[in-house]
């Protein structure tokens, strides 16, 4: 009896740990996003809340976009769809490296890291992380050593929330 007490005593603090770790484990930034089309660096909260207003983006556009149907009457618009196991743009042709299966890292100041397998290269690796902050509609998707005619390449490209988005 008193041996099973001792157990229990230090199983607690076992238990308790591993709540209040998964309890604050943070989970990949997960949804659909708009792609914000201005070169030049990245955008602030207002330029993502007037692209929003002027786009009207929704979940139903993208993934009608998702799957290669223009939305009647709808400006060319694009979107990044970031599941629990796959990024996907509206906007990646064939031969792209933005494409493909995902394997989320852990996620350190608003930065959560992640390994790409992109589907036509399936023989490589793309390392990348995508950046948020609390209250911002602003994110940062950046692949790290993406082959290109002129080597390898860091890409970042910017992406907007919209109040529609989806979180898997």
């Amino acid at each position: 009896m008193r041996r099973m007490r001792l157990r229990s005593l230090f199983r607690a603090p076992a238990v308790a740990l591993m709540l209040c770790t998964a309890a604050t484990a943070a989970e990949p930034p997960v949804g659909v996003f708009l792609f914000y089309p201005q070169e030049g660096g990245a955008p602030t909260s207002a330029d993502c809340e007037a692209l929003v207003r002027e786009v009207k983006p929704s979940v139903e556009k993208a993934e009608a976009w998702r799957w290669g149907r223009a939305p009647m009457g709808a400006d060319l618009e694009f979107y990044l769809f970031l599941d629990r196991d796959r990024i996907e743009p509206t906007y990646a042709a064939e031969g792209d490296y933005d494409s493909g299966t995902v394997r989320w890292r852990e996620t350190r100041g608003g930065e959560t890291g992640f390994d790409l397998v992109p589907d036509d290269h399936p023989e490589v690796t793309i390392k990348g992380s995508v950046q948020t902050r609390p209250g911002s509609p602003v994110v940062a998707v950046t692949l790290r050593g993406v082959p290109s005619s002129e080597g390898k390449r860091d890409r970042t490209s910017y992406f907007c929330r919209f109040e529609d988005e989806i979180r898997a």
